[in-house]
């Protein structure tokens, strides 16, 4: 499975606004990483209680300690990546999944609240726990897949309704300070669409993000009448007048930003970060070495001396693309302190 491939296709229709479309190629990148998820608690809890018995802290001990390594190798095996690269494509994926959810009238009025709290959770936990190795014990604690096969039949839920909108609560001020603080922007708009716009949650989130904070609301539909006109449920309608937050609509476009309008000036550090790692060609959590290593090996190919007899256009596009690669890695050293 191309996982990778797969998530491009759901971005591209997310962006196109197919939000049912996007929403059914995300789901099952997002199933078959917690069939993985779950198919190793579930040999790793069989083998602890049939082998160290009663004991918490074996218990404990060799869950921590096996986790990673386990589902390390089914990652390899079933998706060709490694744990931190199955990490970013899950955050990438199950922050799409909600999107589409989110903006979908039909999705949004079908799957349960609970539901999409537990993962607006697992969305906030990824994101916050990115630089523990063991973030996959941390998403044991709020949920559980319960598996059958290479099929997840349920996520279940380990924390009770009120626990659930505390943590979501707790966590907005915490992901409010990170590049995903349009995670925020989601919650409130997946509760304003669903008539949820007077409860704590919703409040408490608000509170965070700020007063000035706007709604996106759509409706999209591809129906048309008998004379080939757009019917005029078929058109975006808003629940409400507003103007955009102009930072909200930065990152709405920042996603899918082709890379010839990309501007160091204007951009936000989010898309710095991403525009400048795909430059460097850095995926998921990377060591200090890895982007200076990424930055020589690049750099080397476009050196004047073997681009010299290649023509006056080739020789001009090495020279954009060597300042292109110098001014990711500048941007990197500040940022990392190489």
């Amino acid at each position: 499975m191309n996982v990778v491939k797969m998530r491009e296709i759901a971005d591209s229709l997310l962006d196109q606004g197919k939000y049912e479309e996007a929403y059914y190629v995300y789901d099952e990148i997002y199933n078959q990483i917690w069939v993985v998820i779950g198919t190793v608690q579930n040999g790793l809890n069989d083998f602890s209680q049939s082998y160290l018995g009663n004991s918490y802290k074996s218990n404990f001990e060799f869950r921590n300690l096996y986790t990673l390594k386990a589902t390390e190798s089914i990652f390899k095996k079933w998706f060709e990546l490694d744990v931190i690269q199955t990490l970013n494509e899950l955050t990438f994926t199950t922050y799409g999944h909600l999107q589409s959810i989110c903006y979908s009238p039909k999705l949004n009025s079908t799957l349960s609240a609970e539901t999409i709290y537990n993962e607006f959770l697992v969305l906030h936990t990824l994101i916050l726990e990115i630089e523990n190795e063991n973030w996959m014990n941390s998403l044991s604690k709020i949920v559980t897949p319960q598996v059958e096969g290479r099929l997840l039949k349920k996520l279940r839920s380990n924390l009770t309704e009120k626990n659930l909108t505390k943590s979501i609560i707790e966590n907005a001020a915490k992901i409010k300070r990170t590049d995903w603080y349009n995670v925020n922007f989601t919650c409130l708009d997946y509760l304003f669409n669903i008539g949820d716009n007077s409860s704590k949650l919703y409040t408490s989130v608000y509170e965070v993000v700020g007063y000035h904070f706007k709604h996106k609301t759509h409706k999209r539909s591809s129906s048309k009448t008998k004379n080939g006109e757009g019917d005029n449920s078929g058109q975006y309608e808003s629940y409400e007048e507003y103007e955009r937050y102009e930072r909200y609509e930065r990152f709405e476009k920042h996603s899918f930003k082709r890379e010839e309008e990309f501007d160091p000036v204007t951009a936000t550090e989010f898309e710095k970060a991403k525009y400048f790692g795909k430059l460097l060609g850095l995926t998921g959590r990377v060591s200090k070495s890895q982007i200076r290593q990424n930055y020589l090996e690049l750099v080397s190919k476009y050196h004047p001396d073997k681009v010299f007899d290649l023509g006056e256009e080739l020789k001009i596009l090495a020279e954009k693309k060597t300042k292109q690669l110098n001014l990711a890695y500048e941007w990197m050293k500040k940022k990392y302190n190489l």
